[in-house]
Order: structure tokens, then C-alpha cells, then sequence
């Protein structure tokens, strides 16, 4: 009796942890609006500069992995990503893009305050920019964006 109740209080403590381990990234109620001061490609589609908003989509519709991105213009997409981890808070909200052969491709997205952001999964034109450039990549970041 005693030793089925640790392990119920185990696998309680274990269930509780793996929640608040997938809740670490953006909640999933919580937006983040940034200005993008240059166009940028997502899966093979260029979209213009402009005001951008990112925004979890809710756990229990949909894979908690999976990220609204909706533009001024009507612009939007669903991003797959996975979890990035750093030893350290991001001091601001910001994106991440990486330059190929003069195109920036969204790479991740970080969350003031947040030591875990969402990268994106490259995209097969972004591998192929990447296999096709001589001069090689750069990652070039967004701190304007303001969370909600």
C-alpha cells in the first residue's frame, strides 16, 4: 500500500513537471506584436515588411507547438516549431532570422523573460537557399515586438 502511494505521488509530480515544461514557451492566450523592418520568407512564401503578430494556439484546439502568425495585410500562417532552450532569460521579446543569399528566413521567436523560445522547422526552400549559397548564413534579431 505504501509503495503504490509514492508512486502515485511520482507519477503526480512527474504529470505536474511535463505540464509546466510545455507551458514554458509562449501561454497560450499571450500575443506577441513586433515590426519587421524587412521582407522575410516562410516556407518558400515571401511576406513584406510590416507589423506582425504571433500567437500560440490554444493547447486544447490544437498542437501547443503551433504558432499563428497573422500580418497587417490579412498575411497569416500556422508555423510548426519545437522548443529552443537557452541557460538564459531573453532580455526582450524578439525574432530571429537567418539570412541566406540576401533572403531572412524566420528562425525563432523568444519571449522577454523566457529562458525556452519556439524555432521553427527549416523549410525545404530554406534548405535549398542555404545548400545554394556560396557566401554562406547570418542570423540578424528583431527586438521591437511588444508581448501582450
Amino acid at each position: 500500500m505504501l509503495h503504490t502511494t509514492k508512486l502515485f505521488i511520482l507519477a503526480a509530480v512527474l504529470i505536474v513537471a511535463g505540464v509546466s515544461a510545455a507551458s514554458a514557451q509562449m501561454d497560450p492566450q499571450s500575443r506577441l506584436t513586433t515590426a519587421v523592418p524587412f521582407s522575410f520568407v516562410i516556407e518558400g512564401k515571401t511576406y513584406p515588411a510590416g507589423n506582425y503578430t504571433f500567437a500560440r494556439l490554444d493547447a486544447n484546439g490544437g498542437d501547443s507547438s503551433q504558432i499563428i502568425m497573422r500580418g497587417s495585410k490579412g498575411e497569416s500562417i500556422i508555423l510548426d516549431t519545437v522548443p529552443t532552450v537557452s541557460t538564459s532569460a531573453a532580455s526582450d521579446t524578439h525574432l530571429i532570422f537567418e539570412k541566406v543569399a540576401g533572403q531572412y528566413f524566420l528562425k525563432q521567436i523568444w519571449a522577454k523573460g523566457d529562458t525556452e523560445g519556439s524555432q521553427l522547422i527549416k523549410s525545404k526552400a530554406e534548405k535549398e537557399a542555404i545548400a545554394a549559397s556560396a557566401s554562406g548564413t547570418s542570423s540578424e534579431s528583431t527586438s521591437s515586438a511588444d508581448s501582450n
